[in-house]
Parts: C-alpha cells; sequence; structure tokens
C-alpha cells in the first residue's frame, strides 16, 4: 500500500491568518478621528470630529449632507475589489496586514477629502447667509506680510463650496489602523 503525504501549499497559514484577524477585530477607520490627534482639539465649544459629525448627520439647525457615507456608497464596488486584491497579496505573503490597512486607509481618507473639494457640490446647497458670507471670504484677505488671515486660504483654495469653511474639518480626515495585524 502506497504512503500518503500531507503537503501544506498554505492552508494552515491561511486558516491561521482567519483566526488571527477575528480574534484581533482587525480594521481600519477613516473620517475625522475625533481621537486626540493634531486637529482634533477643541475649536469655539466643538471639536473637529463634532463638527463631522453634525455636517454628516445634521442637527435642528443644520441639514445633513453625507460626505463620509456618499464617499463609500459611491465606491462600495472599488473598495471591495481593492479589499479582494490586498487580501490576496497577504494571503501570498506580498504584504502585511498592517500595510494592506495602511493602503485602503490612505487611499480612502484621500477619496473622502476629494468628494468635499472636488466634483459635484454636496446637497442641499448652503443657505443665502452663508453663501455670502463664504464669499466674503474669498476676496483679498490677507495680513500686512501677503499671508493670508487665519481661516480664509480654505475659500481662496477650493472657492465657495459647501462643507468648506476654514478647511478645517476637510483637513482633519485621516485613518487608523487597529488590532494586531502585523
Amino acid at each position: 500500500m502506497g504512503k500518503v503525504i500531507d503537503k501544506d501549499k498554505g492552508w494552515n497559514r491561511l486558516q491561521e491568518l482567519a483566526k488571527r484577524l477575528a480574534a484581533n477585530d482587525v480594521h481600519v477607520r477613516v473620517g475625522v478621528l475625533d481621537d486626540g490627534r493634531a486637529g482634533s482639539e477643541d475649536h469655539g465649544g466643538i471639536t473637529t470630529g463634532q463638527l463631522a459629525v453634525a455636517m454628516e448627520l445634521g442637527t435642528a439647525t443644520i441639514p445633513a449632507r453625507s460626505w463620509v457615507g456618499l464617499t463609500f456608497d459611491r465606491a462600495r464596488t472599488e473598495v471591495q475589489a481593492d479589499m479582494r486584491t490586498l487580501l490576496g497579496h497577504i494571503v501570498d505573503g506580498k504584504i502585511t496586514v498592517d500595510k494592506a490597512l495602511n493602503v485602503l486607509g490612505a487611499k480612502y481618507s484621500a477619496a473622502v477629502k476629494n468628494t468635499v473639494t472636488q466634483g459635484e457640490q454636496i446637497q442641499p446647497p448652503n443657505a443665502p447667509s452663508t453663501l455670502a458670507r463664504k464669499q466674503g471670504k474669498t476676496h483679498n484677505n490677507r495680513d500686512s506680510k501677503g499671508r493670508f488671515k487665519k481661516g480664509y486660504g480654505a475659500a481662496l483654495k477650493y472657492g465657495v463650496r459647501t462643507l468648506i469653511d476654514t478647511g478645517r474639518m476637510v483637513g482633519a480626515v485621516t485613518w487608523a489602523t487597529f488590532g494586531s495585524g502585523k
């Protein structure tokens, strides 16, 4: 009778990877992470994260203008394809889990920023009073040394756009990885 030889061609490594990812809740977060990092500090009674949530979901006086959700709704198929590709690279040993998470984080934090700064305006449009205030910021608002006065650079850089006033919120979009993905 012949001898049976069991050659593992990666199945054991794949099972170990799946267990490790599930056990450590490995994931990436993209958005305004109000977590004490630079940019999340309190500005006039509201943190950047609180501002982002108010803009995304709306308040009693501000209409919802989904910008994070809109980005991922538009890119859902692309995100899934990127995840499949990166998972294949992880399984093949070409990249680490942490590297894959950082690739996703970098790509989609840029996509969230682009949703606000480029292309179609986020709906609904600004109220006439907000629009007038923002248009006032696009005029020559420089100090005696020729630098933009605080809060005026974003309006000049992007023009008058929904969700952009000082640029603080969109500038705070980032990503963070969680779990022990190694």
